[in-house]
């Protein structure tokens, strides 16, 4: 437990810093938008492709890790559903707490299993990373367009598919398991110059995600925003874990894909909310809460499965 706790304690920090910065630093939203920009476009991608082109990756297992994430967020995602009638929530509040028990923080989960696991989890870590980016967009998605009576939405399938293809970091996933399914490993001067720049990926991607969270949209925090948090960081992993203990997984190919699944929700979700008509407000709470719920949930669960 305290090796976990010393692993993660600094990931949360490091956030807990950005949250600082914005509110008593003078670092404005339009500094941290290029942040967030530079991030996810040019440093996370380039520490993916660093870490997945060099590693010693087993890819044997990439099927049952995938199969157990995509299934995992399917059932979470479906056992909301019966609590809309029940909550008597309205579609805007519902595909908020809808969507916000599924969604994963994919920033803090290649942090977090590089600080607990290392390197030796890159293999898992891809794998994980790639299907949860494309299952959480598709079904996200399916959602807004299934309750929010808006015909194709403002991004329909085909905005989504093209979404996934494009997004930099399942890019970065692709090409760097192009180069270690080749042997060709890191290309000299450009694998170098990517790796200087992977380094400042999660100090500056951590930061980005403490300066969006909203704390003061917590204190509205009701019952939705509640049970939203307890799929996300209680069921969904539980689901995850029974899937891998059932196909026979051990080891990083059942710790890691169970890490991802008890990330707290995406600070995306947010934009996709504005974006596509369900309630801001109430997933801008439920992020800021997973993630505050998360400092004492992922210690506890990898102490349990580590």
């Amino acid at each position: 437990m305290d090796h976990v706790f010393s692993a993660i304690a600094p990931i949360f920090l490091i956030i807990g810093f950005g949250i600082f910065l914005k509110a008593k630093a003078g670092f404005t939203d339009d500094f941290w938008r290029v942040v967030e920009k530079l991030t996810f476009n040019g440093l996370f991608p380039s520490l993916l492709f660093v870490k997945i082109a060099a590693a010693s990756i087993d890819w044997s297992v990439a099927l049952p890790i995938a199969a157990i994430i995509v299934i995992g967020i399917h059932l979470t995602a479906f056992a909301a559903i019966p609590f809309r009638g029940l909550l008597k929530l309205n579609p805007e509040r519902f595909v908020a707490v809808f969507q916000g028990g599924f969604r994963s923080n994919a920033y803090v989960g290649i942090a977090v299993t590089l600080g607990v696991i290392g390197d030796a989890a890159t293999g898992a870590m891809a794998v994980s990373l790639f299907a949860v980016a494309v299952t959480i967009n598709f079904l996200g998605v399916w959602g807004h367009l299934k309750w929010l009576d808006r015909p194709g939405g403002s991004k329909g399938w085909k905005g989504v598919f093209v979404d996934c293809v494009r997004n930099p970091l399942i890019i970065g996933c692709v090409l760097g398991g192009i180069f270690n399914i080749t042997g060709w490993g890191l290309p000299p001067i450009v694998g170098p110059t990517l790796d200087l720049l992977s380094r400042a990926a999660l100090p500056m991607g951590l930061m980005a995600v403490g300066a969006g969270l909203s704390l003061s949209a917590v204190r509205d925090a009701g019952l939705p925003v509640a049970m939203s948090c307890s799929f996300k960081l209680i069921l969904q992993p539980a689901f995850t874990y029974g899937l891998g203990i059932a196909l026979g997984l051990d080891g990083y190919a059942l710790i890691v894909p169970v890490i991802f699944a008890a990330l707290p929700t995406s600070s995306t979700s947010y934009v996709v909310s504005r974006q596509m008509g369900s309630d801001a407000h109430v997933m801008a709470a439920i992020v800021t809460a997973t993630h505050l719920a998360a400092i004492v949930t992922l210690p506890v669960l990898l102490a349990l499965i580590h």
